[in-house]
């Protein structure tokens, strides 16, 4: 029996585990926060391309951490192993956070966003 086989595959350790992971938390974020920041400070029709940009990363985290979750034996946060209750979670909760923070840079860019972009 080579060394290789008996190693055990740690699928979190993988590139696409790493990527996975990294994507859903952290750089998916990201986005969605300079999404935010370019929906407040744009002037103009209603749904621009920020808005495209938020929601296609709201529905990319989502499947990302589904994927990481399902495949990948992904962790929380806190590097314990995730349970499809975590995602379900997450599934949930961060569409419904999205929406809310999504409609507050819209009220805040009807509001105030000329006065804030010097326009």
């Amino acid at each position: 029996m080579s060394a290789r086989e008996g190693q055990i595959t740690d699928k979190q350790s993988t590139p696409l585990g790493i990527l996975a992971r990294l994507w859903w938390m952290l750089l998916g974020n990201v986005v969605l926060a300079f999404s935010l920041i370019f929906i407040f400070l744009n002037e103009g029709s209603f749904f621009h391309p920020a808005d495209w940009v938020f929601w296609i990363t709201v529905a990319t985290l989502v499947a990302a951490r589904y994927l990481d979750i399902r495949f990948l034996d992904g962790q929380t946060a806190t590097s314990e192993k995730a349970s499809m209750t975590d995602w379900v979670r997450y599934a949930v909760l961060l569409p419904v956070c999205s929406t809310v923070l999504w409609a507050i840079a819209h009220g805040a860019n009807h509001l105030l966003g000329g006065r804030i972009a010097g326009n």
